[in-house]
């Protein structure tokens, strides 16, 4: 099985354009963007607890007293990890993705029948 990093190379999005594969990625599946959304929360607040701040700690002392930078860290480490967790959704979801256009296929053949 192939792992897929842009939501263009998924061949189970192909034909769609930008707006129609987000509104498919992130507003059809709630409950698993729900229980995904809960796993990098504990995520994130673990990183930081026990990944970030003892590096900062270690390579420079005094950087958490700087706070915009500190939290310029914080928010770009935020960001990497939903960006890993909707890379990771979107693959994990390739055949619900397929099951949802099939079934918005037959719906649109039936109606302009």
């Amino acid at each position: 099985m192939s792992f897929y990093f842009r939501s263009d190379n998924v061949p189970e999005l192909d034909g769609l354009s930008r707006w129609e594969q987000r509104v498919l990625l992130r507003g059809t599946f709630l409950k698993e963007r729900a229980m995904s959304t809960l796993v990098l929360l504990v995520l994130v607040i673990g990183s930081v607890q026990f990944l970030i701040n003892p590096l900062l700690a270690s390579i420079w002392p005094n950087f958490q007293s700087n706070s915009m930078a500190y939290g310029g860290v914080l928010v770009v480490w935020l960001l990497l990890l939903m960006w890993l967790r909707d890379v990771v959704m979107m693959n994990v979801l390739r055949p619900k993705i397929a099951i949802k256009r099939a079934e918005k296929m037959n719906a649109a053949t039936t109606e302009s029948a």
